[in-house]
């Protein structure tokens, strides 16, 4: 009976994502690896713009409801299903449990599935990238924060406290009502109020210094670890 295999591919959010040809990329040589081991490819599916550490994904989803009995799910590397130890394992287990087992065209595991060994590797591996996906955001924060403080556009929206220069749409120019709105968090922090407790007093009595309808804890937080300015 001749083997078969389904094909996944996924690459992260990123600027002009619809125009990016990674998952076209990944899946060429997936389906180059299939050729070689003359597997047929029953399906390929794609999640594009999503993080490695998203639990919900339709393409993947898809992908391991495709599988059967005695197929494999190829990937491009391991590192395409998951950035995570945890949910590294989880989708392993989700593919076993269709009878199924993953391949990956560069970085596999060899060995046996379920030997001590293999296990090992392969979670040192999930480490790693886990890891990688960590430190890529670090470094990622770090150069956002550091653009702020210049007075550079970094995103789409400003940060709280700031907006965009009508004299130059890329610089960015202090907001003297949320600048307010800062200095009340500020001070409500001093009092030892948590930032949950911060954004309630805050929508209870500043609600109109709030983007939203109110206060989000989440806001709250990031103004007070200064991520935001």
């Amino acid at each position: 009976m001749t083997q078969a295999c389904v094909v996944y591919t996924r690459f992260s959010p990123r600027r002009n994502a619809e125009e990016s040809a990674s998952c076209d990329t990944q899946e060429a040589q997936c389906r180059e690896l299939a050729a070689t081991r003359q597997w047929d490819v029953r399906s390929a599916h794609r999640d594009e713009g999503v993080s490695g550490d998203e639990v919900d994904r339709p393409g993947l989803e898809a992908a391991i409801g495709e599988l059967r009995k005695g197929d494999a799910l190829v990937v491009y590397r391991r590192c395409r299903l998951a950035r995570s130890v945890l949910l590294s394992e989880l989708i392993q287990r989700q593919v076993r449990a269709q009878g199924a087992r993953i391949v990956a065209v560069e970085g596999d595991v060899a060995g046996e599935e379920d030997s001590p060994e293999t296990v090992f590797i392969r979670q040192v591996f999930a480490a790693h990238a886990e890891l990688e996906r960590k430190l890529i955001g670090v470094r990622t924060s770090k150069a956002m924060r550091t653009q702020q403080r210049s007075g550079k556009r970094v995103g789409r929206y400003p940060p709280y406290g700031f907006c965009f220069d009508p004299k130059d749409p890329d610089a960015l120019v202090p907001d003297k009502r949320e600048q307010k709105g800062i200095e009340l968090i500020r001070a409500l922090a001093k009092e030892g109020l948590t930032a949950w407790q911060a954004a309630r007093r805050m929508t209870l009595e500043h609600p109109k210094l709030a983007r939203g309808e109110k206060w989000s804890p989440t806001t709250v937080a990031k103004i007070l670890e200064r991520k935001i300015l």
